[in-house]
């Protein structure tokens, strides 16, 4: 399963100004795309900074809206392995 791990409080993001781009544009989209954005990183197995960012600031907006994102999100890493959708304000795994 490809997983990326991240950890909050310990980790510096290496360019804020990027998280703080990607949290600004999660900011005013809508959740459909927002789990577009989430879907589109499945198998994708690329890594950077900018990446991330992105990833970081994608979740922390999910969580922000009250989404339950423990299907993908353990509190350490994200895993992309699935598509997933929303049901009932949680992301589900996409059958």
């Amino acid at each position: 399963m490809w997983k990326i791990k991240f950890n909050f409080k310990n980790n510096v993001i290496m360019n804020n100004s990027l998280f703080n781009d990607f949290a600004a544009r999660f900011a005013v989209e809508t959740l459909e795309s927002l789990i577009e954005s989430f879907n589109r990183q499945v198998g994708n197995r690329g890594w950077a900074s900018v990446r991330a960012a992105y990833d970081m600031a994608l979740i922390k907006e999910l969580i922000c809206r009250g989404i339950d994102v423990s299907a993908v999100y353990d509190g350490k890493s994200i895993s992309f392995a699935r598509h997933v959708v929303l049901d009932n304000n949680c992301l589900v795994i996409a059958e």
